[in-house]
């Protein structure tokens, strides 16, 4: 009994470390302004003024919350052949801005790509959990038949069990990810009674929210340029007129109370000005390959680039995912193939 090692719940005489740094921690949640909430559902601009000066914000962990509805639009009800796409938020805007202060601090084109092009590449395992990251696995391909669905009296909880066994014992799909996002965003129970919501944090896409500190009366203002996209935030059939309605968009922001002690220090250690250092994203337009090679100048930047991600895909065919319109536009009868992608710096 000697040599054992005792579980922690039986260590009794060991010390109980405690953190007396916070006193504790809410949420502030910020909703639209009121000229812009009506753009939820129609191209424009739509506002979040953050302007609680006197709280200590932990903007690195803040997060959108977007509940919603998809339907068929010609027969208002749940899609049958389509689902949305994984990590289809940010894909919802054209543009996001961040300002602080009075100043725009980053503007981020293509959220949507560059978001997942982010997680995909650079933070692969902080985000795979994440409610609406649900990616394309395998072939990538996806249903060719109607969606499944359950009777609009069913049980949520039977509904959530017949869920999760269709998924470990239907194989209907090489492409898992396609299957779970059906299961998650086509039900009729949830669409009709209270719809679907999606959490999406504002980091990684924001290079400023790198600097994981805290911050205190500095205003800030997110803005998000809606666009109006069903047929490419929507995969599955052709031919579909599946649609996305956001039926509440809220920006939910951590709010840390410091104890009496460490806000003291921090007060008394702010005598002057510090500067900062964080990243900068920097997002540039797409293009698209029109010839057997392609000059494409970037941007010009004055700080030394960190790294550079590019990305490729093809044209869209409404919402069926296929070569045609690359083959047109590179004249050739078979799959176009990328042979050597050279990047020049500093020319």
């Amino acid at each position: 009994m000697a040599n054992k090692i005792l579980d922690p719940i039986f260590r009794l005489y060991n010390p109980i470390r405690y953190s007396f740094n916070k006193k504790k921690e809410d949420y502030i949640f910020i909703s639209p302004t009121v000229g812009s909430k009506s753009q939820l559902n129609d191209d424009g601009r739509i506002t979040f003024e953050i302007n609680s000066l006197s709280n200590w914000l932990l903007l690195s962990d803040a997060y959108f919350r977007c509940d919603f509805k998809i339907k068929d639009g010609t027969q208002n009800q749940v899609p049958q052949t389509n689902t949305l796409e994984n990590n289809f938020f940010p894909s919802l805007f054209s543009e996001m801005v961040l300002e602080a202060g009075s100043n725009p601090i980053e503007t981020i084109t293509h959220p949507g790509e560059f978001d997942t092009m982010l997680k995909t590449v650079l933070y692969p395992k902080d985000f795979d959990s994440v409610s609406g990251w649900i990616p394309d696995v395998g072939d990538g391909s996806v249903l060719k038949e109607t969606v499944r669905n359950l009777a609009n009296d069913a049980d949520l909880a039977r509904m959530r069990v017949v869920a999760r066994n269709t998924i470990e014992r239907v194989a209907q799909a090489t492409n898992h990810g396609f299957e779970k996002r059906v299961l998650q965003y086509n039900n009729v129970v949830e669409n009709n009674r209270w719809g679907n919501y999606v959490n999406w944090k504002l980091y990684p896409l924001f290079g400023l929210l790198e600097h994981r500190k805290v911050s205190i009366g500095l205003p800030y203002k997110i803005h998000l340029q809606r666009e109006i996209n069903d047929d490419t935030i929507f995969l599955g059939e052709n031919a579909s007129d599946a649609k996305l309605e956001i039926t509440n968009l809220q920006l939910f922001i951590p709010v840390i109370t410091p104890s009496i002690e460490v806000e003291t220090r921090i007060f008394n250690s702010l005598t002057k000005d510090i500067e900062i250092a964080f990243l900068h994203r920097n997002t540039v337009g797409s293009m698209t390959l029109t010839g057997e090679s392609t000059t494409w100048p970037i941007t010009n930047t004055i700080k030394p680039a960190r790294y550079l991600m590019v990305g490729f895909k093809n044209l869209a065919d409404s919402q069926m995912n296929n070569n045609n319109a690359f083959r047109v536009a590179m004249n050739q009868t078979q799959d176009p193939l990328i042979h050597k992608v050279q990047v020049r710096l500093n020319k």
